[in-house]
């Protein structure tokens, strides 16, 4: 791998906007608007975002906010030509990473129950399944599954 194959993950700003952007578009049938994703990034001071940067092109990208305890992870997504290249691994390593040096102690996140190739990814980094949002996706409409995965040192375990 050459430093220009090289991925790094670096916080999001508002410069990566038209990227994100399009990546979304790619990636789900209901994507977040530009406007969700603005006021992600005006709250980046309370939340969490982060892109996998190669060269100068944006790949993917996670955003989640930390709650006392908690970390909800709101999407995570990877262009469509760089999956299955471990961008969405580097990006979830990361954040649980930080989560850790950051007291928390679990992370949450919802996924649409047919979305089986996240649910197996989700499964692989030691996350179950807890509860069922109904209705929960429009475009189509569909439940959610809400998964939860323990971060080292939780106490409720």
């Amino acid at each position: 791998m050459t430093d220009k194959d090289s991925v790094r993950i670096d916080p999001l700003t508002t410069e990566h906007l038209d990227e994100i952007v399009v990546i979304e578009r790619e990636s789900f049938s209901d994507p977040w608007t530009r406007g969700m994703f603005e006021s992600e990034l005006d709250a980046a001071v309370h939340g969490y975002a982060r892109g996998a940067i190669q060269g100068r092109n944006l790949i993917g990208y996670i955003l989640a906010v930390f709650i006392p305890d908690e970390a909800h992870i709101g999407n995570l997504a990877v262009h469509p030509a760089e999956r299955r290249h471990g961008v969405a691994q580097t990006l979830l390593d990361e954040l649980v990473r930080d989560a850790a040096q950051a007291g928390v102690r679990r992370v949450t996140l919802e996924v649409r129950q047919s979305n089986q190739a996240a649910r197996k990814f989700y499964y692989k980094n030691g996350f179950i399944d807890i509860a069922i949002r109904k209705n929960y996706y429009r475009s189509p409409v569909e439940d959610a599954i809400v998964m939860y995965r323990v971060l080292p040192g939780d106490p409720s375990v």
